[in-house]
């Protein structure tokens, strides 16, 4: 099964670690929120199969018209959100799903 269809299929059990929840209070994200946005739709911009915890992918979605960045690792019926923060756009182009490259 695609990372896509996982996550898709494991929409309706999410969970959070202390960590994601800890970002979201230092970024003025609601839960509630995150959750209806990561619904309506998400564009996957990174995947990290090696991930030594499992499978897991960077997702962009959008709260209104501000940008939001999740690392999501779907896990059996499981979608645990690992983090979540608002996309700097010194670090970002293309609406905010390729990263600016460094600078030397």
């Amino acid at each position: 099964m695609l990372l896509k269809e996982l996550i898709d299929s494991n929409l309706k059990n999410v969970k959070f670690t202390f960590h994601a929840l800890k970002q979201f209070q230092e970024a003025n994200l609601e839960v509630r929120e995150v959750l209806i946005a990561l619904r309506a739709q998400f564009q996957i911009i990174e995947e990290y199969p090696d991930d030594p915890r499992g499978s897991s992918a960077l997702i962009l979605v959008f709260i209104e018209d501000d940008p939001i960045h999740l690392v999501v690792a779907p896990h059996e019926d499981v979608l645990i959100i690992i983090t979540g923060y608002r996309p700097s756009k010194d670090k970002w182009i293309k609406n905010y799903s390729q990263r600016r490259k460094k600078s030397n």
